[in-house]
């Protein structure tokens, strides 16, 4: 992988899949049926399948192979390394389809977006608390796996196809970029580029995508927060789509915005620890958890239970599969204690640790050998290759004007020592003189 890897292809047409169609790698092991489309994006079409042998429900991503190539390989590559996460997405497949690259993987439920739009955008605090942990548990899972998604909207987050469960997934990993490496039990974090390219969108994106800097850990929390906002009221710059208006009013006038709302205003000390937080920094995942979990028991609300939008999905979901979608339980009450114990303990969790002593060198490929030794060793070919490049330059320059070779002033000696003798002995010969 490379500097050039996190560049996405220019949008091409989306695949499309006929519904009944199969889908089967070369070795044609596992053949996967389409039953309807989830959704589709820039480089991509989503589809809902089902093994035609097992019957096992799995989501299946196809497009086409000079489209996004590199991106479907960061996205196999993080899917496959979250795979031991229960709450992260699995991959179960991938393979080559005709022209079509293909992975199948989680099933999921409705993304956040949609639930959005089925509930109007009525939500209640309690409800918009328990989201944002949820996702925010998403968020910590991926960077704990040394990326940054640098995307983060609710279209890009889906609540569990399982009515029963809490899990809320990330996914889309097409804009992730690596930041952190371990080796030899030693953690570093990739050196910032100035300027960065812009990656993602305007309306969530930090402040820090807005001036170009790189994007850390820091900028996804930013994007999850902005996303919070907008469960409970739209965004005062959703009018817009002027980057520099938006950047404005992120930058000046947040803070006076998140005031006159008695609900938004709670999170003021989140927004004071955010600002205090840079690229290289680790985000305090388990304060962040505490700060929103106090929110939480001061309105008498649960980490456990049902969600207010449970209805509203299962409808819409039987409304376009028939009655056979419906759950056959209703969602059921969770221990509160277990729960609580839970998502404590996985915020509390330390992987990959942060600080700008962890920042790679100016010589050192990220993605080459980080052993500090070798590191040196480089930077210091570098400087001689610099010097040595200096010495033609001036050798050059010297011969064009036709001065002669300086003689060494031989070990020991001072620059221009030999020029200060010279200035001695003429003053003596001077004084001499005017004796006489």
């Amino acid at each position: 992988m490379s500097e050039e890897d996190d560049k996405p292809d220019k949008q091409v047409e989306s695949v499309r899949l006929n519904i009944g169609e199969e889908v089967a790698d070369k070795d044609g092991r596992l053949v996967w049926t389409a039953i309807r489309e989830l959704g589709k994006g820039a480089f991509g079409t989503v589809y809902h399948v089902v093994n035609k042998t097992t019957k096992q429900e799995a989501a299946l991503k196809i497009e086409r192979m000079t489209a996004g190539d590199n991106l479907l390989k960061i996205e196999r590559e993080i899917m496959k390394a979250m795979q031991p996460e229960t709450t992260a997405i699995h991959i179960f497949d991938d393979g080559i389809y005709n022209d079509f690259r293909f992975i199948v993987m989680t099933l999921c439920g409705p993304d956040l977006q949609k639930i959005a739009d089925l509930m109007n955008n009525t939500f209640s605090p309690e409800t918009i608390i328990r989201v944002c942990i949820r996702t925010l548990l998403a968020i910590k899972t991926l960077h704990e796996y040394e990326y940054v998604h640098r995307d983060l909207k609710p279209c890009n987050f889906a609540v569990d196809y399982n009515t029963n469960s809490l899990h809320v997934y990330l996914f889309d990993y097409g804009m992730a970029r690596k930041y952190a490496r371990k080796e030899n039990n030693r953690w570093y974090l990739r050196r910032p580029r100035q300027p960065a390219q812009f990656r993602g969108t305007v309306r969530y994106c930090s402040l820090n995508m807005h001036k170009r800097k790189e994007l850390g850990r820091i900028d996804d929390i930013w994007s999850w927060f902005f996303m919070m906002m907008e469960m409970h009221k739209p965004l005062p710059w959703n009018a817009t789509t002027n980057p520099d208006k938006v950047e404005a009013w992120k930058e000046v006038h947040l803070k006076e915005f998140l005031a006159k709302d008695p609900f938004l205003n709670l999170f003021d000390p989140l927004i004071v620890y955010m600002n205090s937080v840079e690229y290289p920094d680790r985000p305090d995942y388990a304060k962040i958890f505490g700060i929103l979990y106090e929110k939480l028991k001061e309105m008498n609300g649960k980490l456990s239970g049902p969600m207010e939008y449970d209805a509203a999905r299962i409808n819409a979901l039987v409304a376009e599969m028939g009655e056979s979608a419906r759950p056959k339980e209703a969602s059921r009450m969770e221990d509160e204690t277990a729960v609580m114990n839970y998502l404590s303990n996985s915020f509390q969790k330390v992987v990959v640790p942060g600080g700008a002593h962890l920042i790679l060198g100016e010589y050192v490929d990220f993605f080459g050998n980080l052993e500090p030794k070798k590191a040196k060793e480089e930077k210091t070919d570098e400087n001689k290759k610099h010097h040595h490049h200096r010495l033609s330059a001036a050798h050059v320059k010297n011969k064009m004007l036709g001065k002669p070779k300086q003689p060494s002033s031989g070990p020991g000696k001072k620059e221009g020592h030999s020029s200060m003798n010279s200035r001695v002995s003429l003053q003596k010969t001077k004084t001499k003189g005017s004796k006489k």
